[in-house]
């Protein structure tokens, strides 16, 4: 059992969303932290240093749709969304908040994941904790 669990949320489907949350949800120790992370790319990078209206209108909207995901699903965690990469903003929010386990989920092969790597691969190799990655199917 992990005290602090951080559950990177992509853009995915719901029911992978789920599973995501569901199976971090069954590694979390009593009294423990699960922290929702989502990153919002493609902000302009003036929005992600100081981010104007739009940009915190997206991520307001992007938190208001994980709760309403937590409140479906009756699961309780704290949300993180930050303008960025994907996965530097992972491995920020578990360095922050003290991570024991990042919870990951895993896509198909991308021609541009051989190129420059996956956000699974960087967040592996750069976590401050141990990375559980699901894969497609399970």
């Amino acid at each position: 059992m992990f005290k602090s669990i951080v559950c990177a949320i992509g853009r995915g489907s719901r029911a992978r969303m789920e599973k995501l949350i569901e199976a971090s949800h069954q590694m979390l120790a009593p009294n423990g932290n699960l922290y929702l992370v989502h990153a919002v790319e493609g902000l302009p990078s003036s929005s992600v240093r100081s981010p104007d209206g739009w940009a915190v209108g997206v991520i307001a909207d992007t938190e208001n749709r994980l709760t309403e995901l937590l409140h479906e699903a009756g699961q309780q965690a704290f949300i993180r969304v930050r303008a960025g990469n994907p996965s530097d903003v992972i491995v920020s929010v578990a360095k922050d908040v003290g991570a024991d386990l990042v919870v990951i989920g895993a896509h198909r092969d991308d021609v541009l994941e051989h190129i420059f790597g996956s956000v699974v691969d960087h967040v592996i190799q750069r976590a401050p904790c141990s990375v559980l990655v699901l894969r497609p199917g399970t």
